[in-house]
């Protein structure tokens, strides 16, 4: 392609019956302005377009940095989730095993409690038992130190000690009251001594 230049500086051979000189250097003045507009145009279409392919180089890479960071965003959260999914799980294993251990503990604890009861259940029937047994050898023994007695007056003062003294022992049936407190005195003292 001819530049403006060139056009302008192309001479023609005169002829005859050629063409006016004026009209061809009109022409190619006009011509080489056509050219150097073009030219213009072109230059500045190529500068544009220099622009646009580093964006489209600067989209690209910007592009691919989103991308890579879309993906590591990803595997990030995938981490996160996975680590919190462990995480979450390990908390309820642990959990989980604390409450069996403290229910364990309290099925333990319940079973001594159950054993301790039982053996304070036969430890108080136990020494009920052995306070009926004092207290029935405590009337007994009463019984027979009253025969005792009864027997030793009739032998020192004879068969009328032992009517005189029926008569009052039969009033003394209305009054059992009296006699009552030197039994429950016998008998704390007597637990009192169990204890000891």
């Amino acid at each position: 392609m001819l530049s403006s230049e060139e056009i302008r500086s192309v001479t023609f051979e005169k002829a005859l019956r050629g063409y006016r000189t004026e009209d061809v250097d009109a022409f190619l003045e006009q011509m080489a302005a056509g050219v150097d507009q073009l030219i213009a145009e072109k230059e500045d279409i190529e500068k544009k377009l220099y622009i646009l392919a580093q964006k489209v180089e600067e989209y690209r890479a910007d592009e691919d940095a989103l991308k890579s960071a879309l993906l590591n965003a990803q595997r990030l959260g995938e981490n996160v989730i996975h680590e919190a999914r462990a995480k979450g799980d390990s908390i309820i294993r642990e959990a989980t095993g604390k409450a069996q251990r403290i229910l364990e503990a309290a099925d333990e604890r319940e079973k001594e409690e159950k054993e301790r009861l039982r053996a304070l259940e036969a430890e108080i029937t136990s020494f009920k038992g052995r306070v009926l047994s004092l207290y029935q050898e405590h009337i007994e023994a009463l019984s027979r130190l009253d025969e005792s007695v009864n027997e030793a007056h009739t032998a020192v003062f004879g068969e009328a000690f032992l009517q005189e003294e029926e008569q009052p022992a039969a009033d003394m049936t209305d009054a059992p009251a009296e006699e009552e407190p030197e039994i429950e005195v016998y008998q704390k003292e007597n637990f009192a001594d169990e204890e000891e």
